[in-house]
């Protein structure tokens, strides 16, 4: 498997650019050394150390009805349910690039695809959590395995030793999540991990793939929610 990340930084925030260059530059020195393969069958996700991708926030994507027989359709919505160790599950749906959380109240929900092989993915835990603590009526984190089917002690070997105190899905239905939500924001289905996806009321607000500074993500964070109470 090939390991990658892509870099697309916030062009129209040159007032930050160099903060987020010197950011990036201590990432790729912490994070760097990823040249183990993780063999797998499947091929939704690599991982890589090199670069950074980043959409424009509420980036436009083209339209996906689907055409039969000349009548357009609307895009099918797709149900799915995370759940994590202790069982605690939440039915969602997914249509196209948005999504609906049952018994999730928060204006902000973040899906952070991850591998626990993956490096950078055990990087980013604990800053997460950060995330989480610091914005507990604001802000939902689900992490969400992908490629990757870690026994009980296996995750919570990586739920301790990153310190990722959030919740974490590890159904057999999120590969199928995952190629859903890639296949909505026109990614590859070889997608770089960390893939992160910020959501405010539902709607898509941005989304990175590959590691990010932390600075960045909460500043999305702020901005959805600044967005939300202007609504």
């Amino acid at each position: 498997m090939l390991f990658r990340y892509n870099l697309d930084y916030y062009t129209q925030r040159k007032s930050l650019k160099k903060v987020y260059s010197l950011l990036f530059i201590i990432i790729l020195f912490v994070l760097g050394g990823c040249d183990d393969k993780k063999n797998k069958n499947s091929t939704i996700v690599t991982e890589n150390t090199t670069q950074i991708v980043q959409t424009d926030k509420n980036e436009s994507f083209p339209e996906k009805n689907i055409s039969l027989n000349g009548n357009v359709t609307q895009i099918a919505t797709y149900a799915f349910t995370l759940s994590d160790l202790q069982q605690k599950s939440h039915k969602g749906t997914l249509k196209d690039r948005a999504i609906f959380l049952e018994g999730i109240n928060t204006p902000v929900v973040i899906f952070h695809f991850f591998a626990t092989w993956c490096p950078p993915c055990a990087g980013e835990a604990p800053y997460l959590s950060d995330l989480q603590q610091k914005y507990p009526q604001e802000l939902f984190i689900a992490g969400i395995t992908v490629n990757d089917t870690p026994t009980r002690e296996v995750l919570e070997k990586f739920i301790q030793e990153n310190h990722a105190d959030y919740y974490i899905s590890t159904t057999l239905e999120n590969d199928a999540l995952a190629t859903k939500i890639a296949e909505g924001l026109d990614l590859d289905s070889n997608f770089s991990l960390p893939l992160t996806i910020i959501y405010h009321n539902g709607k898509y607000f941005s989304h990175y793939e590959g590691a990010v500074p932390i600075e960045i993500l909460e500043h999305d964070i702020r901005e959805a929610i600044k967005d939300l109470k202007q609504e």
